[in-house]
This record gives C-alpha cells, sequence and structure tokens, in this order.
C-alpha cells in the first residue's frame, strides 16, 4: 500500500530506508596497530570501521544498566525521548555477503558477531564493540578482500526464522583469484542475499504469556549500496556510517488513578503481527491469512510510575498497517469512589487520531512512539487522545519537506490487466507481460525496488521494476516513472504477495503499494488410470462454487483388515502451486506442498489405526474436512468433506 507520513500514513518499512539514508560514503583512514586482532596482520583482508551514529548504550560483562536506569524518562520536551534500555546493545550480529559484480547477485560471505558477555559463536568472528565521544559505537571488522561486499546488522536479535524455522545453514562462498581481474565466485554462499531478505523475527505466540517484547529492542542497520574491496593490495581501513533503527513500536501510556477512578494492571494487542522481516521492516504474512493476526499477550502495568502519570515503555508491538485495524487493550480495576468495591474492566483503544477535527486510522509503525493519554474513564468506555513521535529525536510528524515524495495516479498497462485499488493495490495476471506504472516526483535522487512479504515464495521474483527520469518538474524536484511487469526470466509457478517500495535517497521518505497475482482456486479431480485402490472403492465429487471457495467430498472406504491400503489420487491444478491444510491425524497425504507444474498430484491414504478413526456406524459422513489452498493465495482455497464408508457385505 502507498503510505504518505505528510499524512500519518508513511509505511516505514522503513528501518531499511532509516538506515540507509543515514550511511555515509566510505571514508579512508589510515591502518591500525594490529593490536590482538588476529586478523589484523592478514593480507587477505581490510579493515573496516562501522560507526553507529545513533546514541547506543553499549551492554558488556563487567557493567550493568538497568540498576543505574531504574528511573523511568520524564516528559520534559528537553528530555531524551529513547531510554538507556532502549538503546542498549547486548548482542550485534553483521551478516556479510558479496559479489564478484556490483549488480550482483550477493550471496553470503561470513558473520561478525559481538556479545556482551564476552562469548563466541560457531562459525562466526569475535568483534568488540567501542564507543568514541558522544555515544557513537563502533565496530572494527575486517571482511576479506576481493569481491564487491554488502553489511546487514542485526542488534540484540541473534536468532533468525525463515519460513517459521530458526536458520543455522550460513555457508560462506569461495573466489578463485582475491585481487585478481580474473576472480570470479566458484561457490556462492549460501544464503543468497534474496533469501536472507526473507528472514524473520522469532514469531510472538499468543498462547505463551511470557511472550512479549521487552529490552534490549531488536535493531537494524544496513551498508548495501556495495563496498569495492577488490584490489588486494589495498591496507588502509575504511570507515562506514550508519544508524541502527528498532523495528519495534513503544507505547506510552498517561494515566492518573485519581482523576481517571481506572487502574491499568495490564496492556496487549489486538490484531497484532507475530514478527516482521528485517530489510525491510515488513510484517510477516502467515499461510494462512485468518492466522496472520494474533492478540498479544498482557504485559503487566505495574512500574514505578504506572498509573501516576506517564509511563514510558509501557508496552512494545511489532508494526501495524492500517488494514490491520489493530488496537490496544487495557485492562483494569475501575471504581468511582473509594467507597466502592473495584470492578473489573477492559477497554479496546483503536489506532485513531483526530487531526485538525479529522479523523481516521493510523499505522503503527516501527522505531515511532505513541503516547496514549487516557482523559475519561467509565466502567463501559475508555476516552483517549493518541499523539505520534519519532522515538529518538522527538517531535510530533506534522510536517514534512514538500513534495519530498509525492504519488501520482497509478496506471494499468494495458488498460484493463490490472486492477487497482485505492491508488496502492494492484491485482495482476500472471499470464500478462506489462502490469502497471507509478508515477512520483521527488526532490532526490529516487529508486523502486520489490520485496516479497510471502515465505511460501522464497526466491520466487516473479515481478520485475524499471525507473525512468521524465522530466524536472520544478527547481528540485524531478518526476519517474517506475513500471512494473513481469520477469521474463522466471518459469516457475509461485507468485507471493509482493510490495513495490519507492524511496527517496536523501530523505527518510518511503512509499509501498501491494502487488498480488490473480491466481485462481484449484481444480480437484480423481486423477487419471488408476486414482482408487481398491479400485473403484473411493471417489472424489466436487461440489458448489463461489468466488474464492469451492466445495468437495472425498469418500474412503475402510478395509476389513487394517494392513490393507485404502486410498485416492487427486490431481490438483493451480496457477500458483497448491497445499493440503488440515488433514485429520487418520487421513495421510504423500505431500503437503506442490508447485513444480500447475498439475500436481496428491494420494491421500487412510491410516485405521491412527487416534481418532472414526469407529461407526458407517457410512460416517463428514468425519473431517480440510482444505486445498492456492500456495500463492490462501484464501483461494476449496473445502473438503470427507465421508468414510465400508466395503458392501456380499451375502
Amino acid at each position: 500500500m502507498i503510505r504518505n507520513r505528510k499524512q500519518f500514513s508513511a509505511w516505514v518499512i522503513g528501518l531499511l530506508a532509516l538506515s540507509l539514508a543515514s550511511c555515509s560514503e566510505a571514508e579512508v583512514l589510515p591502518a591500525t596497530t594490529p593490536g590482538d586482532d588476529p586478523l589484523a596482520g592478514d593480507p587477505t583482508r581490510r579493515e573496516v570501521i562501522l560507526g553507529f551514529q545513533n546514541k547506543l548504550n553499549i551492554k558488556t560483562a563487567d557493567t550493568d544498566t538497568r540498576a543505574a536506569n531504574a528511573r523511568i524518562a520524564t516528559t520534559r520536551a528537553d528530555d531524551a525521548i529513547a531510554t538507556t534500555e532502549e538503546n542498549e546493545i547486548t548482542s550485534l550480529d553483521i551478516y556479510v555477503f558479496s559479489s564478484d559484480k556490483e549488480e550482483g547477485p550477493y550471496t553470503y560471505q561470513e558473520r561478525f558477531c559481538y556479545r556482551a558477555d564476552g562469548s563466541t559463536v560457531i562459525n562466526a568472528t569475535k568483534i568488540v564493540l567501542t564507543v568514541e565521544g558522544n555515544n557513537v559505537a563502533l565496530a572494527t571488522l575486517r571482511p576479506k578482500k576481493g569481491l564487491f561486499t554488502k553489511f546487514y546488522c542485526i542488534a540484540n536479535q541473534p536468532k533468525l526464522l525463515k519460513a517459521g524455522t530458526e536458520y543455522t545453514v550460513f555457508t560462506p562462498l569461495e573466489q578463485s583469484s582475491p585481487g585478481a581481474d580474473y576472480n570470479v565466485v566458484t561457490k556462492a554462499g549460501v544464503p543468497t542475499e534474496t533469501d536472507f531478505l526473507t528472514f524473520t523475527t522469532p514469531l510472538l505466540d499468543p498462547a505463551e504469556a511470557a511472550d512479549v517484547l521487552l529490552t534490549p529492542l531488536p535493531m537494524v542497520g544496513s551498508y548495501s549500496p556495495a563496498l569495492d574491496l577488490r584490489d588486494i593490495s589495498m591496507g588502509s581501513r575504511t570507515r562506514i556510517n550508519m544508524t541502527l533503527s528498532r523495528i519495534v513500536s513503544r507505547f506510552d501510556i498517561i494515566n492518573d488513578e485519581k482523576l481517571s477512578h481506572l487502574t491499568i494492571t495490564g496492556v496487549s494487542m489486538g490484531h497484532g503481527r507475530k514478527g516482521v522481516t528485517f530489510f525491510p521492516v515488513v510484517p510477516v504474512e502467515d499461510a494462512d491469512p485468518t492466522k496472520t493476526l494474533i492478540t498479544y499477550p498482557d504485559r503487566d502495568f505495574n512500574d514505578t510510575d504506572a498509573n501516576k502519570g506517564t509511563q514510558t515503555g509501557a508496552f512494545y508491538s511489532y508494526p501495524s498497517p492500517i488494514a490491520d485495524k489493530g488496537y490496544l487493550i487495557i485492562k483494569g480495576k475501575y471504581a468511582l469512589n473509594m467507597t466502592d468495591p473495584p470492578q473489573d474492566v477492559s477497554y479496546m483503544v483503536d489506532f485513531e487520531q483526530s487531526v485538525a477535527g479529522t479523523g481516521g486510522y493510523i499505522e503503527v509503525k516501527p522505531n515511532h512512539r505513541y503516547t496514549v493519554r487516557i482523559t475519561d474513564a467509565d466502567p463501559f468506555k475508555l476516552d483517549v487522545n493518541i499523539t505520534v513521535s519519532d522515538w529518538t529525536d522527538g517531535g510530533d510528524f506534522e510536517y514534512q519537506p514538500e513534495n519530498e515524495l509525492a504519488i501520482g495516479t497509478l496506471a494499468a498497462e494495458p488498460a484493463g490487466a490490472t486492477v487497482i485499488e485505492d491508488n496502492n493495490k494492484a491485482t495482476v495476471s500472471p499470464d500478462e507481460t506489462d502490469y502497471f506504472s507509478i508515477p512520483f516526483t521527488s526532490n532526490s535522487e529516487a529508486e523502486c525496488s520489490i520485496v516479497y512479504t510471502s515465505s511460501a515464495g522464497g526466491s520466487a521474483e516473479w515481478l520485475k521494476t524499471a525507473i525512468t527520469k521524465d522530466a524536472v518538474t520544478r527547481a528540485g524536484s524531478v518526476a519517474y516513472t517506475c513500471k512494473v511487469s513481469k520477469n521474463a526470466e522466471y518459469t516457475g509457478n509461485l507468485f507471493p504477495k509482493a510490495i513495490i517500495v519507492l524511496r527517496s535517497k536523501a530523505g527518510r521518505e518511503e512509499s509501498q503499494l501491494s502487488v498480488k497475482a490473480a491466481v485462481g482456486v484449484p481444480t480437484v479431480a480423481a486423477a487419471t488410470g488408476t486414482p482408487s485402490e481398491p479400485a473403484g472403492a473411493n471417489s472424489y465429487v466436487a461440489g458448489s462454487e463461489a468466488p474464492d471457495v469451492i466445495t468437495g467430498v472425498l469418500s474412503m472406504q475402510r478395509q476389513a483388515s487394517a494392513g490393507t491400503t485404502s486410498s485416492m489420487k487427486l490431481t490438483v491444478t493451480a496457477k500458483g502451486g497448491s497445499r493440503i491444510s488440515g488433514l485429520p491425524a487418520w487421513l495421510k497425504a504423500d505431500k503437503a506442498v506442490g508447485h513444480a507444474t500447475e498439475a500436481i498430484d496428491y494420494t491421500l491414504t487412510l491410516d485405521q489405526n491412527a487416534k481418532d478413526f472414526p469407529t461407526g456406524p458407517f457410512p460416517a459422513n463428514a468425519a473431517a474436512t480440510f482444505e486445498i489452498q492456492n500456495l500463492s493465495d490462501a484464501a483461494k482455497k476449496v473445502t473438503v468433506t470427507v465421508n468414510v464408508t465400508e466395503a458392501a457385505i456380499v451375502p
């Protein structure tokens, strides 16, 4: 979706934007003395200093910042918004990706790690963080020479997930002749940069009471223009500056229980996201749309200043787009008079804000602070006012430089082939070549990129973008067009949802729109040949059809002997691939997912020894249900009812 921060609707997938916008060009400095670093004397490596420009608090094994910062920050205008604990770094992982060509592809080369307790990480190089000047943290690392190199930094989050599972397989690339003109990557590293950018944070589990976001908070930063380290004779060190930005949002709550008669005891969030990707920060979407949004576990509201005024950092969450219609859940006890028995209350606080008399939902963006001021309460409703501020620098977003990034009207190409909604969502046909164009203006150099949000797609890069500079409309403002079309080199059968990101290189401004493929409901039929074993015992009959859901009935015959196979082979045809979901324990499938071709055969087999297998009477109609989903759009699905029959008794 296109979002504009001037209207409180900039979707800051922008932690990447914040980090890239604050990166400086590499600065060449004299080489340092080798010291105790065993890599310092290695001529195949180049010293690189990463300078993190925001005020970070480096946690070490011999310091404890928590006791020193037990005081909750006040809301004086001259106070820093971010607390010391929110700036704390207990771990830092720097992932290095390299290529023999500046344009890529980039694959994993190595990893540098800092741990506050001084511990080491397997298959990673230990580094030390130091501080200079006004809390500028420095990381000294020595990556291998010979290639173009990018750096991705993740603080306070050493665990990465790929498609919901922790990822640990990091394999360095290999190069032939570092320093030579003919040097090439002979063996690509694992993962690729493209794959790495789909990794996510650990996912919150709403059933786990302790699964709440607390300090130290995850942060990200990157230097991805690519540093040229091809010259192996170069011995000087290089400095790169960047900013680490938090990937969560902060909620401060202002409540005086003496005035509101409300004593808050807990805070959570409804319609929240489980986690995010890191580069850029995009909320995770579940393969099953009904499971994308969760209710966060309660966080206790019991700090020193709770219910006495401002409670900073009362709650942290992952970003929440407007479309999610997220809300805070505030629980507590209400008593109008001191003599009244307190009654338990719970309120839903929608993410709404009134600006100049006009109200509307707002996005909950990473690295932003949301102040919830409680103005009145009774047992049935809660009156609040919400303000939005930058977490680090303070100040409400009421002004943005004019025309920093302004989006025009999207144009379908050819007309009718693409469906555009609200000028920020596009549905395109995978069978077409050209999709649509995005006209926009920017007062600086701009770029247009793609981020795939669905883990099902992985490296299914089915889209491409091309940006052209059209004309200078006025001093400092340039007109651009970003054309979105099908990637002609892509031959796969997966079309995951994508985000088109428009970014101003000179500022922090980003806008985005979503693109999804117009894939249909899978077609299900009995496979040709011998679909049933025993022959003719089992059957599949398609039922009624709706725009997004088709029904079907699968009849499976139980056998007199539990050792006799009873199976049914189905052919599922789906542009976008298919997935079987929700099978009962007594019905087995030979595979759960298929997308190599549009038509995939699935064999379903009865397990009469499994738990909960129907015991009769037979036929056991509607003994179970399951779904056959389109892998690229789980909302397009077939709902299958399973009947269990038994063989007729022969006289």
